[in-house]
């Protein structure tokens, strides 16, 4: 290993601790790393061999292993990402499980019909699954799709974890889209026992609706998450400056939120794009 890779390394360690998962352009990383390009490059060519990074065309140069941020202890979720909460926290090395699964079967309701594209007597899925990590209640993930995809019937008693491995190994369906709305909402009492936290404590919340190919969507979803363990990152955002510290979104950077159980509130809008499977 030479001394512009040594360098890169410690700069990486220096970006994970904090919660970036991009690095600089080209031309920054020469100056912090006081190699020519050419040195530089090869470098890079190393680490990314190595798995260690990612070079995306119009995104830039990832760090590939999800990290924990410095926000509180907690770890850091990318929402600009399509990657499922289990293989997030698989690849960041946590401790971690799924505590419950329930799925029922339901007619579509309003919502359904609008973004699901499904008819008005069709039969969806409702799939709520609990997760802890490192022993502690973490998330509760929620996500409704029609029970015929393709004119074939879902196999939902494979949905065990992730939504996004699920529609991609068991269905064939590869996601290419999320549009999602982040709010931070106060705890009612169903969501404070079930996440074990007291009533009334504050809790993100990102409503999504997922998409193949097609007009409508092919999942919608409602994550909770508790901030002291899991909070949210922005990591590959093509529109944020290269060299702008991506850091993570805390509560004062949500708007509009709501108590549980009222109607839609504002929110922080976005898109996630796939920039890896």
């Amino acid at each position: 290993m030479d001394e512009a890779e040594a360098t890169l390394r410690g700069l990486i360690t220096e970006y994970q601790r904090t919660g970036i998962t991009r690095l600089p352009p080209e031309q920054r990383l020469c100056e912090l790393v006081g190699a020519s390009r050419t040195t530089l490059r090869d470098a890079l060519s190393r680490l990314e061999a190595a798995g260690e990074i990612v070079r995306r065309r119009r995104v830039g140069t990832l760090i590939t292993a999800p990290t924990r941020a410095a926000h509180a202890g907690s770890l850091a979720y990318p929402v600009d990402l399509i990657l499922s909460l289990s293989d997030f926290l698989a690849e960041a090395g946590a401790d971690f499980a799924v505590r419950a699964v329930t799925i029922i079967r339901e007619t579509a309701d309003a919502d359904d019909i609008a973004r699901l594209g499904v008819d008005h007597d069709a039969a969806v899925y409702r799939a709520v699954r609990l997760y802890e990590v490192e022993g502690r209640a973490a998330a509760r993930l929620e996500h409704r799709l029609p029970a015929s995809i393709g004119g074939h019937q879902v196999r939902i008693n494979a949905l065990t974890d992730g939504i996004t491995t699920f529609l991609r190994e068991t269905e064939d369906i590869r996601l290419i889209r999320s549009d999602h709305t982040i709010t931070a909402e106060a705890a009612g009492e169903a969501l404070a026992a079930e996440l074990e936290v007291p009533p009334g404590a504050p809790l993100l919340v990102i409503d999504c609706q997922l998409y193949a190919t097609g007009s409508h969507a092919v999942a919608t979803g409602r994550l909770v998450f508790r901030p002291d363990v899991l909070c949210l990152t922005a990591s590959a955002d093509p529109a944020l400056s290269a060299s702008r510290r991506a850091g993570t979104f805390g509560l004062t950077a949500l708007t509009g939120g709501r108590p549980a159980g009222d109607g839609a509130g504002g929110g922080v809008p976005g898109r996630r794009e796939p920039v890896h499977s």
